[in-house]
Formats: C-alpha cells, structure tokens, sequence
C-alpha cells in the first residue's frame, strides 16, 4: 500500500535513476574502451612512422646514428617498446626495455602478444626501401589505465550529480503534487454545510476526473440536504394547520354533552388522519422520487394492463360520488420503457386528482392511444376544469387552484411533474371538445423491441 504519493514517487524516480545511471556508466566503460582502442592504434602507427623516419635519417647520418644509440640507451619508458631489424635477422636498432627480448617473429599489422608476462598491443610492418622490419609495440595496461581513469572520473559526476538528482525530484514532485494539496486543503478547511464545487482552476488532467466526481458528490449531498431540509419545512407547514383541527375536534368530543356531537367531532377526527395520512403518504413519496436523478429497475411496461390495476383500486372512490369512470380499450402495441411501480405511483394520482375534482353524477374517462412514435395516457373529467393560465402553477408544490372544494395536500400534481420527467415524457393540458372539464394527457416515447 502507498502510504504517501510523494516518497514513491521520489524513492522510484531515485532508483529509477540509480539503475539508468548504472548501466550508462557500464556502457560508457565499454564503449570507452572500444573507441579508444582504435584511437590508440593510430597512435601506434603515428609512432611507427616516426620510428621509421628516424631510422631512413640515421642510415645517411652516422652522426644522427650516434644520437639516437645514445638516446635509446638511457631511455627509461617502459610504456613503449620498438625494435627494427634487418633482412638477415640481425638487430639493428631497439628501445633499452626490449634487448632482452625478440619481436622479430610478430606478424604484420596489429597483434596482440605477451612479453614478459605482460600484454602489450603491437603493429609491425616492413621497410621495402631499406629492406627493414619495423615493430612498435604499447602496453595494454597503459591503455587499461586510461579506460579506468575515464570511467573512475564519470564515477564522480555521477556521484556529484545523485544528490542534485535527488532535491529536484523532490522539489519537482512537491511541485506537481501541489494542487492535489491545495484541493486536500481546501476541503479539509470546509464546514460541514459547505457543499460547493472545488475550484478545479489550474487542476492537472491526471486529478481532474477525481475532482469532477468530487464536485458531483457534492451537489448530490446539497440536493439531498435541500431536498431533505424542505421536506422538513413542507411537512411542518401541511401538518401543522391538520394537527391543530385534530386537537380541536378532540376538545369537542371531550366537552360534548351529547353522544350525536361527540360522534360528529370523532369522525372530523378520522377525516383529520386520513388528511394527514394522504399528506404524509404524498410527501414520501416525492421526497424519495426528487432523490434520485435517474431511474432504476428500468423495464418495458404494458401500461394498459397497470392502468387497469391502477384504476380497480379507485372505482369505489368514484362509485361513492356516482362518479362514471371507464377505461377506454387500448391499441393493440401500448408498451413502454420504465418502472411499474412509479408509474403506478402516476396514474394513481392522476385519476384521483379527477375523481376529486369531478362533482357528482359526472365522468372520468382514461384512454391510451398509439400516436406514431408515442403513447399518449389521456384521462379525462367532467370537473371545473384548469383556467389557461394557472395550468403551469398547478405543478407547484403545495398549490391549489382557489375555489375548489375537493381535499388535497396540492402535491399530486407535482408528483406526477417529477415522474413525467424521469420518464422524459411530456405534460399537455387540454379542454375537451365539448368545452367542459380538463383533458390531461401524457406522452410518453414509445419502446421498440
């Protein structure tokens, strides 16, 4: 487990670097060596062509002979050795370090031979003019010397150069990890109820996908915060008004003198909890629907055969206000896309909302109609209907046509806004043909298999 962003990364950077560096540095070694190698060669053959104009010049010179004799005899240099000899095998000049020794049988060109059990690298090659057999010879450790002392100098580069390898990646890497500090900061600085996005300015792509999902988780909690800080506040406003009259009643029933008075106030009661029930059912509800901003449990649904269920439920509501209701036969292809339970949850209401507003001894007709690429759910009712300028308001939480005298917590139709959307249907509000009541139809997009 990475405990800390910052120490890997600089502890594998290091490594990283130490093992690169290492292998350069063996590289290095051996290329140095096969480069100087040649390098060295040509020195050889620049010596030899020395030695061998110096021995043209002493073969007319006697005097320049003397000298060279001279010279070779106190030279000292066992770096170097040279011998030239004649056609008939005789030694004619030498360096002092090789008298003891015959190089005479070294073939021509570059070879490698030991001599007094050290390695040295040798050129030989023949004077035709004065008939002369020239060899020039260096000592491999000579050149191994200057192989090392090149590799031994790259050594302390790289030793000199660890430690600046080592504060620039620290810094480089503190540098890059400081927005993911600034944002870290930033949010550990944050109240609790602060749920704005990070500032994602300046922001590298590498974090920027955390940041982005950080902010979404942010707004989801301010949304279920609202949502939940309304649904608060909304049911202390619709609860407060129905306990109020609850309480009331109850004095009344208490306080009576006669059993007639105290059955009327028991059953303004239960009238009272069944209001408040219906509210308390109707804000769940949309408290749990305004949580999600997706559907889930998505499926093809027969909506003919959940409205009938739907609608089996309501008939008695209507039966007590001799209310008509009828469900119209559907087309033959009425399947669409999404969750039975929700939409059940729309349908419901939006045939109670026409049972409630629909007086006595009047209709509610609900039909489903295949409209080319849609599915239009169409209820209509015999009510006062919608004026044409409240027909957006009516979708308001908590509001309610004035002058109606059906019960409601003026929620329903809000609910059935938030499910129209999470299905990506549409909401029409029409008047009927006849001029009378509302024609409220959904349209949904249809479901191809």
């Amino acid at each position: 487990m990475i405990h800390s962003i910052r120490r890997f990364l600089f502890i594998s950077l290091f490594i990283s670097i130490t093992i690169a560096s290492s292998v350069t540095a063996v590289g290095n070694y051996l290329l140095d060596k096969k480069i100087i190698k040649p390098y060295l060669d040509d020195g050889l053959i620049r010596v030899f062509r020395i030695i061998q104009k110096l021995n043209e010049v002493s073969v007319i010179d006697k005097q320049t002979n003397k000298k060279i004799q001279s010279y070779l005899a106190t030279d000292t240099s066992n770096s170097f050795m040279f011998q030239i000899w004649d056609n008939k095998g005789k030694l004619l000049f030498h360096s002092a370090n090789s008298h003891t020794v015959s190089l005479k049988d070294a073939p021509t060109g570059f070879s490698d031979l030991t001599i007094q059990d050290s390695d040295w690298r040798a050129y030989t090659k023949n004077n035709i003019k004065l008939n002369t057999k020239i060899i020039v010879a260096e000592r491999y450790e000579t050149r191994n010397q200057l192989s090392d002392l090149i590799t031994r100098n790259n050594g302390y580069i790289l030793l000199v150069s660890f430690p600046i390898f080592a504060i620039l990646i620290w810094l480089i890497v503190g540098l890059a990890l400081r927005s993911v500090i600034r944002v870290a900061n930033e949010i550990s600085n944050r109240a609790s109820t602060h749920l704005e996005p990070v500032d994602d300015h300046d922001i590298p792509v590498e974090i920027k996908p955390l940041v982005t999902e950080l902010n979404h988780l942010f707004n989801r909690l301010k949304l279920a915060f609202d949502r939940n800080k309304r649904f608060a506040g909304d049911a202390a406003h619709e609860l407060r008004t129905p306990l109020a009259a609850l309480k009331t009643q109850a004095q009344v029933a208490l306080i009576a003198d006669n059993l007639t008075d105290r059955n009327h106030a028991l059953n303004k009661v239960l009238e009272g909890v069944d209001r408040s029930s219906h509210v308390v059912a109707q804000l769940l509800t949309l408290s749990r629907l305004t949580q999600e901003e997706t559907l889930h449990d998505v499926n093809p649904v027969n909506l003919q055969k959940l409205a009938t269920e739907i609608i089996a439920f309501l008939v008695p509501i209507a039966l007590e206000k001799n209310i008509d209701i009828e469900l119209a036969l559907p087309p033959p292809h009425v399947i669409i896309l999404g969750n039975d339970t929700i939409l059940g949850i729309l349908i419901r209401n939006i045939v109670d909302n026409a049972i409630r507003y629909t007086p006595q001894k009047g209709a509610v007709k609900i039909a489903i109609l295949n409209h080319k690429k849609e599915i239009i759910f169409r209820v209509t009712d015999t009510g006062p209907g919608i004026p044409l300028e409240l027909r957006e308001r009516v979708f308001e939480r908590f509001y309610r046509v004035l002058g109606t005298q059906a019960a409601g917590s003026g929620l329903g139709l809000a609910i059935v806004s938030q499910i129209t959307e999470l299905h990506h249907a549409t909401i029409h509000l029409n008047t009927p043909d006849n001029g009378m009541g509302l024609q409220f139809d959904i349209v949904f997009p249809m479901f191809k298999d």
